[in-house]
C-alpha cells in the first residue's frame, strides 16, 4: 500500500504507516497489530513487513461521540472506570490499556478526582483508580457514558456467552465516531458476527441493548470462510471502513 496511507486503528490506539523515522512525535514506539491488520484486509506479506508507528499524544481531541468532554483521553478514562466497575486497575496499567502517557493520564485523573467523579487510593507505590458512586454527578454521568461508549463493553459481555461466534465487530457510522472520525451522530449499531451463532439469540441481545442504549442493533452473521475471502462487495466495504473488534475472550 501507499506508505502515506493512514489506517484507522483499534480504539485507544493511533497508528500511521511509516515514512522513515518517527520524527516530531511524542513517545514514539513501534508495535505490531497483526490481527487487526488482517481484519481490515492488509495482505499477509504487508502485515509482516509494514511496521506501524504508535504515538501517544500529550493532548487529544474531544471524542466525536460525545464532545462535551475536554479530551478523548478524559472520556476514555471515565468510560473505562464507569462501564467496567468490576475491574480494578492501577494508573500505570490503565495508561497502557488506553495508550495514554502516564503523565497525561495522571493529570486527567487528578482533575477528575478533585471534581468528584472518580476516587483513587495508594497501595504501596501504586495508585488505583475507581469511579465514585457517591459523587453528585454519578447518576447523570453514568447514563451519558453508557449511551455514548457503552456498546463495546455491553456487547462484549453479552456475546461471550453465545456459542458459535468466532469473532465480532462493530462497523459503520457508530464505529467511525468511536474511532475518532468526525461526522453525523449515529442512529444505530451495525454488528458483524463471524461464525454460526443462532440468529434468534443475536436478535434478543440486540433488543436488550436497544432498551438500554436507545440504539437499534442490526446484526449480520457471516461464515468464517466468507469473512476470510471477502469476495462480496459488502464485506470488502466493511473491511475497508471503520471496524471495532470486540474482545470475546473470557476474563
Amino acid at each position: 500500500p501507499d506508505p502515506a496511507t493512514t489506517y484507522q486503528p483499534p480504539r485507544g490506539r493511533r497508528f500511521e504507516s511509516v515514512r522513515g523515522q518517527c520524527e516530531g512525535q511524542v513517545s514514539c514506539t513501534w508495535t505490531w497489530e497483526s490481527r487487526w491488520l488482517r481484519a481490515v484486509g492488509v495482505p499477509a506479506d504487508v502485515r509482516m513487513t509494514h511496521r506501524l508507528v504508535r504515538y501517544t499524544h500529550m493532548q487529544t481531541d474531544a471524542p466525536p461521540l460525545l464532545p462535551i468532554f475536554r479530551s478523548d483521553g478524559q472520556a476514555r478514562l471515565l468510560a473505562y472506570l464507569y462501564l467496567r466497575p468490576e475491574e480494578t486497575t492501577t494508573l500505570s496499567a490503565l495508561a497502557r490499556e488506553l495508550d495514554l502517557s502516564h503523565t497525561t493520564l495522571s493529570r486527567e485523573a487528578d482533575r477528575l478526582e478533585r471534581a468528584g467523579p472518580i476516587r483513587s487510593e495508594r497501595i504501596g507505590n501504586q495508585r488505583r483508580l475507581r469511579r465514585n458512586d457517591a459523587s453528585v454527578y454519578f447518576s447523570a454521568l453514568s447514563d451519558l457514558l453508557l449511551r455514548a461508549f457503552g456498546p463495546v463493553p455491553l456487547l462484549e459481555r453479552a456475546l461471550r456467552g453465545v456459542s458459535g461466534i468466532e469473532r465480532a465487530f462493530l462497523y459503520g457510522s457508530w464505529a467511525a465516531r468511536y474511532l475518532g472520525e468526525l461526522g453525523e451522530a449515529p442512529n444505530d449499531l451495525d454488528l458483524l458476527a463471524v461464525g454460526s451463532p443462532q440468529r434468534g439469540v443475536l436478535a434478543r441481545i440486540g433488543r436488550d441493548l436497544e432498551r438500554q442504549l436507545g440504539y437499534e442493533v442490526n446484526p449480520t452473521v457471516v461464515p468464517p470462510e466468507e469473512w476470510e475471502t471477502k469476495k462480496s462487495g459488502f464485506l470488502r466495504s466493511v473491511a475497508r471502513g471503520a471496524l471495532v473488534e470486540l474482545d470475546l475472550a473470557d476474563d
